[in-house]
């Protein structure tokens, strides 16, 4: 009997957590993150808001050694000047970031040139790295890291090969304990560091094993989620459920967490896929997450927006795969769309929507609607930016004031109109808080002199 009523309490448990909607794992201590993209029309900072909305806490940040540093010490000033604007930019917005440094990125080895013909353990590759981290570090001291993530699918580039994981290995015993001590010495805590595979890395036979031994000993276990088939179609979206649950039995210990930090699915027919599907795929991604909540940890969703046609034909040469469906592939990873100012697609609103269940952050707006939701996007433009003098704002309400912080986060002017005068000010990155009519409504932008 008492059993009978066990199981009539459970059932009627069950029925009450359905109706009511708590099914969803709350979020507890997960991490939501971003690769956030820019549409045709739309600013970073437009279309960055579309990030924030759906509760970003994290951008994923990614950089090549060769696109830092293409020869010996010969710092490309472009990488920098990107660096020292992110310095700006996520602090102001209360993001994290979770950087990826890739000596290797997925088919290519990245090193800068007179590096190129030198093992990866070589004794002047690691001291060469640790002075790209010390680079690095000294044009990002405000960020906050989420994780350091040092190479980006080199699985492909190794195959098999064990000695090429061996040196890797060597490698990262050298770099890692650097740059945990570099990151402390200027945040006071501790920095995790993984070391990106590909899912078919970490699961498939002949690799499998190979990649563990690379992830042992770190604090993470970092990878790139993407259903394919060979032919660069996308398997079903229900996949996720039992890829989720084969990666957290492969790693068990909740003591190093499982980071996605590229999870994607493209909306393209070419791909044999389609809007719904793409929607239908970020669903079950939530529900696994809920499932494996205590293994998997952080998660990016990549990306926000489409890939223009010509940045995603790029890709074939870099890559070496002249196939249309490739091509599709990359170019409509987003779950909004490049072209104008961007429309978001059915998985917009459908991340949105799992978002709002799981009460992971208070603006997340779920529309329960069945069609694209077409938000429009804020109006705030800041210019000219860069300038000298001064700096206009066209705002969609009247501007009430406008505080300005300089990159270490100081306020270093307030004005009551939407005129910024910065002729007194040096020349450097400074981040503007807009607060519009009755407070309602406050934008943060970037702000550049004399750059």
């Amino acid at each position: 009997m008492r059993g009978v009523l066990k199981m009539a309490t459970l059932f009627l448990l069950t029925r009450l957590v359905v109706a009511t909607g708590f099914a969803q794992q709350p979020k507890g201590n997960r991490v939501l993150a971003w690769q956030v993209d820019v549409s045709q029309a739309n600013d970073y900072v437009t279309d960055f808001q579309f990030a924030l909305d759906a509760c970003m806490e994290s951008a994923h940040l990614f950089y090549t050694w060769s696109g830092i540093e293409a020869d010996t010490g010969a710092f490309d000033s472009t990488a920098l000047a990107l660096l020292d604007i992110s310095n700006a930019f996520y602090p102001a917005y209360g993001i994290k970031a979770e950087l990826q440094l890739a000596p290797i990125n997925t088919t290519t080895k990245e090193t800068p040139a007179d590096l190129m013909n030198l093992a990866i353990d070589h004794p002047r590759t690691i001291s060469r790295f640790k002075t790209l981290l010390d680079t690095v570090f000294s044009h990002i001291p405000h960020i906050q890291l989420s994780a350091l993530n040092i190479g980006n699918e080199h699985d492909i580039f190794f195959a098999n090969n064990a000695q090429e994981y061996m040196a890797y290995i060597t490698f990262l015993d050298s770099v890692v304990p650097y740059a945990k001590a570099k990151y402390k010495s200027l945040h006071a805590e501790e920095l995790k560091v993984g070391s990106t595979f590909t899912f078919g890395g970490l699961t498939n036979q002949d690799t499998k094993d190979l990649c563990k031994s690379v992830n042992h000993g770190l604090d993470i276990v970092a990878v790139t989620y993407y259903p394919l088939n060979g032919d660069f179609t996308m398997k079903e979206p229900t996949v996720a459920e039992s890829d989720f649950g084969q990666l957290a039995a492969l790693y068990p210990d909740t003591a190093q967490p499982l980071y996605f930090v590229e999870c994607g699915y493209s909306s393209s027919t070419t791909c044999n896929s389609s809007e719904e599907k793409q929607k239908q795929f970020f669903e079950n991604v939530f529900t696994a997450w809920d499932t494996h909540a205590n293994n998997i940890k952080y998660l990016t969703i990549f990306k926000s927006t489409d890939w223009s046609q010509e940045t995603a034909e790029g890709f074939q040469a870099y890559y070496g795969i002249n196939d249309i469906r490739f091509v599709e592939y990359l170019r409509t990873l987003g779950v909004r769309t490049y072209e104008e100012t961007g429309n978001n697609k059915l998985a917009y609103n459908a991340i949105l929507c799992q978002l709002s269940a799981r009460g992971w952050c208070n603006q997340a707006n779920c529309t329960l609607s069945s069609q694209a939701n077409q938000m429009a996007a804020p109006v705030l433009k800041l210019f000219p930016n860069p300038a000298q003098e001064y700096i206009q704002i066209i705002a969609q309400q009247p501007v009430t004031h406008v505080e300005l912080f300089n990159a270490s986060g100081s306020l270093v002017k307030t004005m009551a109109n939407n005129i910024i005068s910065i002729a007194e000010l040096p020349r450097g990155l400074y981040v503007a808080k807009v607060c519009l009519l009755n407070g309602s409504t406050v934008k943060k932008t970037l702000v550049i002199k004399g750059l």
